[in-house]
């Protein structure tokens, strides 16, 4: 037996995602990450039933209206360019982050992990070709291209990146 260690039962990797987004592309400080996080809680405590978020995570909907409500100006630029594209092949939607991360600096992906090992919104801070590269709250580093896919996990592709719940986030419009 294990220790479950900070994060494995709670379903707060949302919110770490937008606060990790905050500091990657609107370069907020650590007291300012501080005072973002509160802001969500304190909004989602007003909002939804904060113990059904800590036990069971947040959605879609819900992180959009955060970004509306809270994040606001912090994140000037967010789109999600695949919202309606949910059978966009690997090969593209790997073309399309790695293009956008070519742009500008001060750049980030927040996106939805599943498959069997993942059910977790993280962020993307850099990619290759060959590798995607996160800033993570739950200490993921990396994942190979060829053991991702955004259509159905396999043995041989567990990573389920999906398109549809991946938001495009930039300080410039």
């Amino acid at each position: 037996m294990k220790p479950y260690y900070q994060g494995a039962l709670d379903g707060l990797c949302a919110i770490y995602s937008i606060v990790n987004a905050a500091r990657l592309v609107s370069r907020v400080n650590e007291k300012e990450a501080r005072s973002l996080f509160q802001e969500i809680l304190v909004y989602l405590e007003q909002k939804d039933n904060l113990s059904n978020i800590f036990t069971e995570g947040i959605g879609l909907k819900t992180i959009g209206s955060i970004f509306r409500d809270v994040v606001g100006d912090l994140i000037p630029n967010r789109h999600m360019p695949f919202k309606t594209q949910p059978d966009i092949p690997l090969d593209e939607f790997w073309m399309k982050m790695f293009d956008f991360f070519q742009e500008e600096p001060d750049r980030a992906i927040l996106i939805c992990i599943g498959g069997p090992f993942w059910n977790h919104w993280t962020i993307v801070h850099d990619i290759t070709i060959r590798q995607i590269f996160f800033f993570d709250s739950h200490k993921l580093k990396r994942l190979n291209r060829n053991r991702c896919t955004t259509r159905r996990p396999t043995t041989t592709r567990p990573h389920l990146l999906c398109p549809t719940h991946t938001y495009f986030l930039s300080s410039n419009e």
